[in-house]
Order: C-alpha cells, then structure tokens, then sequence
C-alpha cells in the first residue's frame, strides 16, 4: 500500500487546467472576484442587479470568480553514489518510495507530476516528462530500485530547472545534501521561480549508530577515499554534532529560499510531511 500524504501551495497556480489549487484564473469557481461590465463576461447568470443599480455609466454588470487549478509537480533527486548508500534501510529505495507516495498524492488531487533524476549530469533514462499518471509510475520504481548509483557529484541538478518549464511547480529536490552548502545555495538560486520542498535524505547509520571504542572504516563513495579511524566517544560525538549542525546550517540556507527543509530519515512518515504543509 503505498502512503499517501496530502499537501497545499499558498499561491495562486497560473494553470488553465481545472484543479484544486488557488488560480489566478477567472472562470467557473466560487471565489468572488469582483464585478465587470456584462460586455466584457457576457455570462448572465451571474448578473448583480445590486451592482448593476450602483454603476454610474448604467451598464449591466455581472459577478466574476476564480476558478479553481492544477499545477505541476516534480520530484527532482540526486542519483549520485552517496545515494547508494545502505544502513539502516537503502537510500534509493527510500527515495523510491516517496516518489511513489508523491505521484500517487498527485494523481489523487488531479496535479500532473514528473521527475528528473540526475548525478553528475541528468540521467535521461530516469527521466518522466509531466502527465497525469495513474498509479505509482511503476516502470520508473523498478528501474531505481535497481540502481547502484556511481555518479561522482550531483552536478547534474544545476542543470534542472529549464526542464522545469515556465509555469510556477512544486517542486521536492531530493538529496542527502552532502556537498558544499554554497553550491545548494546557487542551486536554490536556479530554481527560484518554484515552489521548491528541499527533501533531506539521511540514514542514522551514517552518525548515531557508531561504536565507541575501535576501528570504522570509512568510505567517501563519490571519491573513493577510504579512510580508517579508531573511534573513541570524543570522535563519535563529534560527528554527531557535525551533523546536526548541518542540519541547522540546511534549515537556515532552505529558508531563505522560502521553506524549511523537510528531513527523511530512515523511513517515509506521510503524516509527518502532510503536518509540513499545513503547519507551515
């Protein structure tokens, strides 16, 4: 059964396409928008006799509303090598789920949704162009739940958002962020026009289950660097505090940009990301 999550924008979609957004179109909803002339709406069921009384050129004037929109959704996510990471669960199968969860939450709230999958360039046999899917887009699952991720950067991300399209999307850019808080920064700058959910994608594995005493290897999988440390509780609370500032440093860049990250951490809590939405 795959989770399903509920979420919300508040701007108004530009999308022409009937949906359950906000829009900033007019048409058959039931947001009041204001009165125009019937010439310019000439639709008249909605006259307003009251309005048409009060206008001081005696013209007929008719009540107009904004309809209600789709919008875009895309997960956009790093496929790099550090994303093949395994501890207490599987990074990529991690993400696999929540791109079910998000393509199933936006087919049952009628929004189009895609994804661009990318490691040091945009892999274009991870790519979904936007549609309207039913399902949880099962091809694009199993193809991921296959991967063993090699790419040695996540470059490939800066190079998303002309794919993104013109339209203002929600976007959720997914990645374990492990990379130069400058380079997330000009890549938020990108990506600016969207509405964009950071997805921080960590595994406890990688700080909190340590051993106290004796010897970790340690392997940076997009460079190869294996490094070999004897671990004491000095060293272990030390990595731990460098990752929660990191989470701290993340919350604190993500923001600026307009919305804190949300953290996804050994497990997928669809509750949790709808409190997100609706709590912030």
């Amino acid at each position: 059964m795959i989770p399903e999550f509920h979420y919300q924008v508040d701007w108004r979609s530009p999308g022409v396409h009937p949906g359950p957004h906000r829009s900033a179109q007019y048409g058959g909803g039931y947001e009041f928008a204001g009165h125009v002339p019937l010439t310019a709406n000439p639709d008249p069921r909605n006259l307003d006799i009251r309005a048409t009384l009060h206008d001081p050129f005696g013209q007929l004037m008719v009540r107009t509303f904004r309809q209600r929109s789709a919008i875009p959704v895309y997960v956009v996510a790093d496929l790099s090598a550090s994303m093949g990471f395994r501890g207490t669960t599987s990074k990529i199968e991690l993400l696999a789920g929540f791109i079910a969860s998000v393509a199933y939450a936006a087919y049952r709230t009628g929004d189009s949704f895609g994804f661009i999958g990318c490691d040091s360039t945009i892999r274009w046999d991870f790519f979904l162009p936007l549609r309207w899917h039913k399902g949880a887009v099962p091809e694009l699952l199993q193809g991921l739940q296959n991967l063993r991720p090699e790419g040695k950067s996540a470059a490939g991300l800066d190079k998303v958002a002309p794919y993104l399209g013109k339209q203002r999307a929600l976007v959720f850019l997914v990645s374990d962020f492990h990379f130069a808080l400058d380079r997330l920064d000009a890549l938020l700058n990108t990506l600016v026009r969207h509405d964009v959910v950071p997805v921080v994608l960590w595994d406890s594995a990688e700080y909190e289950r340590l051993p106290s005493w004796g010897l970790v290897h340690f392997v940076d999988p997009e460079t190869g660097v294996r490094r070999r440390l004897f671990m004491r509780p000095a060293l272990r609370d030390k990595i731990r505090a460098s990752f929660a500032k990191r989470r701290d440093d993340l919350g604190e860049l993500c923001t600026l940009y307009g919305r804190e990250p949300f953290f996804l951490i050994d497990r997928f809590d669809p509750d949790a990301l709808t409190r997100y939405f609706y709590q912030t």
